[in-house]
Order: structure tokens, then C-alpha cells, then sequence
């Protein structure tokens, strides 16, 4: 999600007549496209700020410096900046979204007294079309044309990477679970119609795209904002049935039906919202690859219900067992929070049991701590020692390496398509339609986005070594 909107900064500031350098050192404008879910990344930003202004004292003041995405609650401008303007803070405090771009001249964001005259400007990514206009009034210069971009989900990107595109379907998040700020920094859920995804899916792959993958906080809730909570839940039998068809399978068959398209993807999926048809999509649509990420958080019943995730631990399971009862190669992966609030060693041995029984292929195992500003702050302390998250979370993360071992050793000698999608170190990277990455030397005649036919020889921990068959 992050890699998607710094694409669309990048193509504002690009027709704003800024260029990306390679080192914060040689730049004018220093972005922080942030990720809050978890209070440590917030707290590296406030430390790469600060590090960056001591290191460069003397020319700090020719530095812009703004920060967006998730710990952007308002736009708001720097006080230097407000000279010739007189601040309406009662309006300020009401507004959400701007409803008039002068109300960006207010400064009443916590951001702003932390930093201590270290940040520009805070830019919400939704009003990402006011950047032209902030920026033309902190320079006293003309940048770009002010009006001339369109709302948040209907701006462009700057593909860094012509053969997959990353496309953004909605913004916001409705779950509200214990632990996560994403519902209070980006409100409610707001999809994009079926029309303008399919269209900027087709616009990316005339333009050489063979991948693409459709992201935000939850897909698989894609249009659900406009169906009443009880009815979803009355009719997510009749879809399960098959006898209706979920908004989000209706757009993955659309995107499916797109010419020249190889792969589809999609990230994140939440357990409670999977419907029967999007689990069969992988399967009888054959552009769809056969991995899915979706969270599990916990086995423990109890320890979900504190995180207020609507799925158990026998939900998770069922989906993981039909889909590997259809293709035992299909991947899965998967967020595990070792030593929520009050959880006991008895309930962590079952999420250790969690990973016997479901052999992930991946889990991004996170040590929890408090977020400021979420359910869990009030309602759930932090009563378990950093020493013991530790030691559980490197026992995760070796189950993990041997869980990674087993499922990759099912792909030795086996034949796959690769879609080349990057380079390092004279070696390319790509991945298997079921996300295994492999890796091969740089040879004559294949190239970035090249599918190629391998054979997967070697086995290099985290991932995969090939040699070419065509």
C-alpha cells in the first residue's frame, strides 16, 4: 500500500518538476511515507527526523520535510508559514478531510510541537492533490499547476516497476481491531468502482504490465461499506452457497478478463470477510495466483476475541485445509502478535501448534506493545516483559524457517514460470505464481519483466535457486 502511494507522489512531484535523488542528502524535498500500525515504526520516523536535522544543522532550513500516510490524522502547515494568515482553530479542530484547501494553513497537529520546527508540512495521502499548492506557497514559487489533480483514488502512479502494477481499491478500514490505529488515521472504508480499477488495470498493462495485484487493508470487504452489517452477515451464507457472488470476486473476474494480463494478486485479506467465492476464484479464474495472504493473529479463541478479530482459530483452519486440499503447492501466509495483553504460556503453545497444522509459508511475527490512541491503550496493558516476547518470538520465527524448509522442498525439481521482476548484484529476482521468490545469475538475452520456464534446483533458506529450461 505504501509502495502504491509513494508511486503516486512520485508522479505529482514529477510533473511538478521534481526529480528523485539518491540519498536524502542531495534532496530538496525529504518525504516519510509512514506505516503506524505498530508504535516503533512511528517512533523511527520521529528518530530519522531528528537524525537528519542534526546532521545537517547549517542546512537544515533548505530542506522541505513532510511526512504522510498513517500518522497524518489533518494537512497542516507549518507556523513559519502562516505569517499572512489568520488561523480558524475552533474550524480546524472540526474538520476532517478538507472541504476548502485554505484550511490547510492551520497547524494544531501533535506532529508539529514534537518535531520542534523540524517539519514542513503534514500531508493526509487522500489530499495528496494539495501537494502542488503547499508546496507552491513554502517556496513563493509556481509548482506545477495547483487544480489540475484529480481525487486521492483516481490519481495516477509512477510505476517503478513496468511489469506489475499495485493498485489501490479503496482506502479506510471498518474493523476496528484492539491493537490497530489504521480505523482511527484512515476512517471508514471507501472503495472505487469496478470501472475505474479495471480501467487503470488495463491502462498498466498496455504499458507492459504482466502482473497486477489489487491491495488495501482488507479486499476482501471491497464494496461492503454499502451493505447494511446484519445483511452481509444474513447473505454471507448465500454466498458461500454460490448462489450469490461477493463485490470482490465480481472485480477479480472483471480483471481476469483483461488481454495479456498473466498474473493477479491480492493483499490483505481479513478471515471473517473470506467468502467461498473468493477462495474458489484461485482456482476457476486462470489468471489468479495460487497464494493468499490473511491474518491469524492467534489461535487462542479468547485472545481474538481481546483483539476483536471476528474469525476463531477453526474458521483460519477450514480455509487453510480447502485450499491446500485443492492444490497442496498453494501458499499462505500470514500475522501472528506474540504475548498479546494477558495472554498465557498455554495459549502460545497453541499458536506454536498453529504453525505444525497449517505449514505457513511465510508469518510476519510482531512482539506486541501498546499503540497510543487504540482500543487496546485503554482496555489492555502491556503486562508481558520484553525478555519473554523475545524469546517466544524467535521461537515463532524458527518454526517459522523450518515450516519455510519443508514447503520449499515440495518445489525441488519441479518446473514454474518466473516473472523476472528485479535485479541485485549481477543476480534477478522473481517469484513462482505461488510467491516463492527465486533466483538465478544475470545471462544474455532475458531481461526485467521476461517470463521464463525454470526448474527450481537449490534450496537457500528464505527462498529458491533456478536454472533456466526456456
Amino acid at each position: 500500500m505504501n509502495q502504491a502511494d509513494s508511486e503516486k507522489i512520485n508522479m505529482i512531484l514529477l510533473q511538478s518538476w521534481f526529480f528523485k535523488v539518491k540519498t536524502w542528502q542531495d534532496a530538496d524535498l525529504v518525504i516519510f511515507n509512514t506505516c503506524s500500525v505498530r508504535q516503533k515504526w512511528e517512533d523511527k520516523v520521529f528518530w530519522a527526523i531528528n537524525d537528519i536535522a542534526n546532521t545537517v544543522i547549517e542546512s537544515w532550513k533548505n530542506k522541505i520535510v513532510w511526512i504522510t500516510w498513517c500518522m497524518v490524522r489533518k494537512t497542516w502547515i507549518s507556523s513559519e508559514y502562516l505569517s499572512d494568515y489568520k488561523r480558524d482553530k475552533n474550524k480546524a479542530k472540526k474538520i476532517n478531510l478538507l472541504d476548502n484547501k485554505e484550511w490547510i494553513f492551520n497547524n494544531d497537529d501533535k506532529l508539529f510541537p514534537r518535531l520542534l520546527g523540524k517539519l514542513d508540512f503534514a500531508l493526509r495521502i487522500e489530499e495528496v492533490k494539495y501537494l502542488p499548492f503547499i508546496l507552491t506557497h513554502i517556496l513563493k514559487e509556481s509548482i506545477g499547476a495547483d487544480n489540475v489533480f484529480d481525487d486521492y483514488l483516481k490519481s495516477k502512479q509512477l510505476r517503478e516497476n513496468p511489469s506489475q502494477a499495485t493498485i489501490i481499491i479503496q482506502t479506510g478500514c471498518d474493523n476496528y481491531c484492539s491493537y490497530c490505529i489504521v480505523p482511527f488515521t484512515r476512517w471508514k472504508e471507501n472503495s472505487r468502482s469496478i470501472e475505474d480499477i479495471v480501467s487503470e488495470a488495463k491502462d498498466a498493462v498496455l504499458k507492459w504490465a504482466k502482473e497486477i495485484t489489487l491491495v488495501w487493508q482488507n479486499v476482501n470487504s471491497y464494496w461492503k461499506q454499502w451493505i447494511d452489517r446484519k445483511y452481509w452477515n444474513k447473505e454471507k451464507s448465500k454466498w458461500n452457497e454460490g448462489i450469490w457472488k461477493s463485490p470482490f470476486r465480481e472485480l477479480l473476474e472483471e480483471v481476469n478478463k483483461i488481454e495479456w494480463l498473466d498474473r493477479i494478486r491480492f493483499t490483505s485479506s481479513n478471515p471473517h470477510d473470506m467468502t467461498q467465492d473468493i477462495l474458489d476464484a484461485h482456482f476457476e479464474l486462470d489468471k489468479m495466483c495460487n497464494y493468499l495472504h490473511f491474518a491469524l493473529q492467534s489461535w487462542s479463541n479468547e485472545m481474538l476475541k481481546k483483539m476483536n478479530r471476528r474469525h476463531s482459530y477453526s474458521d483460519f483452519k477450514k480455509m487453510v485445509d480447502y485450499l491446500r486440499n485443492k492444490d497442496p503447492e498453494f501458499s499462505i501466509s500470514t500475522d501472528i502478535i506474540v504475548w498479546f495483553s494477558w495472554e498465557t504460556e498455554s495459549m502460545f503453545n497453541k499458536t506454536i501448534k498453529s504453525f505444525n497444522e497449517c505449514e505457513f509459508d511465510f508469518a510476519y511475527n510482531a512482539r506486541y506493545s501498546v499503540r497510543k490512541g487504540t482500543i487496546a491503550e485503554k482496555l489492555y496493558p502491556d503486562n508481558v516483559s520484553d525478555t519473554i516476547k523475545a524469546e517466544r518470538w524467535h521461537t515463532l520465527n524458527d518454526l517459522l524457517l523450518e515450516s519455510i524448509t519443508k514447503r520449499n522442498q515440495n518445489m525441488l525439481c519441479k518446473i514454474e514460470k518466473i516473472l523476472i521482476s528485479w535485479e541485485k548484484d549481477w543476480e534477478y529476482f522473481g517469484r513462482t505464481r505461488n510467491f516463492k521468490e527465486v533466483f538465478f545469475k544475470k545471462v544474455e538475452n532475458i531481461k526485467i519483466w521476461d517470463i521464463v520456464e525454470v526448474r527450481i534446483d537449490k534450496l537457500n533458506k528464505y527462498n529458491l535457486k533456478w536454472t533456466i529450461i526456456s
